[in-house]
């Protein structure tokens, strides 16, 4: 069945193929699960089953949350969402390049709007109260004022979520990223935190293409000024070095506009992950997404200082077939390493 998934998911346009992935998950086609003591994590104060979970930018709308748990993914972040539905950048906006699983992508926060997502969400947590789901918050395209936008959100998104994402790090909404300086983070960040109920954590997604000086003050907030209980580590890249090492048969897609996610993304966002680790002291919380597609990947964003971590892009690749096969290698890694468990392993390779 893997196999056969894989070979019509190729055949497809990623756009077409997504919506189906979400329909087989929105109907649960597939269900599994592996658990192990070694693999519990608890942050929070929440018990997640397994560190493993769904990243953002796969389940814009939370439609499929029940599906995607049923994968066996310890935890599920949905979104990202905007207050008003938008239509997102002009097609095609998706490529895959396969000679490295990676993919490229400007889809610019498509969604339905706050309220179709918040409605899925409050319908999900009325059967389930013990899903941990994320909301991944984002400002609309046209907006004049976006920390209006973040606050309206973040308001809206606390009665049902677990965690609120700040997303500040997509490359594909002109000026997003420029939010990631001090004196717009600080000043969002500071509203955000005045703002939100002292339970919910807040935590904030960044680029892995972010420059030392504005990473240094996220991290100086998160820990000094507590308005962070999170760094999401990290977004994609807008660099193209890592796709450099051999040919690719349709290599114009390099050339395309939007974020590199997968495999070549894996090293550049240990890099920053490590840092944001030695820069928190590993009083933070950090949850390491970018670029794993196998239980040493896994075992390696932990060892960087990620508590929980993230995929999206080897599902497109592997199919939901890969999130028992990370999980099962990572308890074993665990325990060939001399891991008691995940907390015992975060951040053991950062000097």
């Amino acid at each position: 069945m893997n196999n056969l998934f894989l070979k019509l998911n190729y055949l497809i346009p990623p756009e077409i193929s997504h919506h189906l992935f979400i329909n087989i998950l929105k109907y649960n086609f597939v269900r599994q699960k592996f658990e192990h003591k070694n693999l519990e994590v608890n942050l929070w104060g929440k018990r997640f089953k397994n560190p493993l979970g769904l990243a953002a930018g796969f389940d814009k709308n939370a439609e499929a949350i029940n599906g995607c748990l049923n994968i066996g993914f310890g935890f599920v972040e949905v979104g990202t969402v905007t207050p008003k539905p938008q239509v997102g950048n002009s097609k095609p906006r998706v490529f895959r390049i396969p000679e490295y699983q990676a993919v490229i992508q400007r889809l610019g926060f498509n969604n339905k709007g706050i309220d179709f997502f918040m409605d899925n969400i409050a319908l999900h947590k009325k059967k389930s109260k013990n899903a941990i789901i994320g909301s991944n918050i984002g400002k609309n395209k046209d907006t004049s004022d976006y920390v209006l936008d973040y606050c309206y959100l973040l308001k809206k998104c606390e009665e049902f979520s677990d965690y609120i994402v700040v997303n500040v790090s997509s490359p594909n909404t002109p000026g997003l990223r420029d939010i990631q300086k001090k004196d717009m983070i600080n000043l969002l960040l500071k509203e955000l935190h005045s703002k939100k109920s002292k339970k919910i954590p807040l935590l904030i997604k960044i680029s892995p293409d972010i420059n030392y000086s504005d990473l240094e003050n996220i991290c100086d907030v998160a820990v000094k000024e507590k308005w962070l209980n999170g760094i999401i580590v990290s977004n994609t890249t807008t660099t193209r070095e890592s796709l450099k090492n051999k040919p690719i048969k349709n290599s114009w897609k390099i050339r395309e506009n939007g974020g590199l996610s997968g495999p070549p993304i894996f090293d550049i966002s240990n890099t920053i992950l490590s840092k944001t680790f030695r820069l928190t002291k590993g009083k933070i919380p950090l949850i390491g997404v970018g670029g794993i597609s196998t239980p040493e990947d896994a075992f390696e964003k932990i060892a960087f200082g990620a508590n929980l971590i993230q995929i999206y892009t080897s599902l497109i690749y592997q199919g939901p077939w890969v999130v028992p096969k990370i999980l099962k290698g990572l308890s074993s890694l665990l325990a060939i390493n001399g891991f008691k468990n995940i907390q015992s392993a975060v951040g053991h390779k950062v000097k």
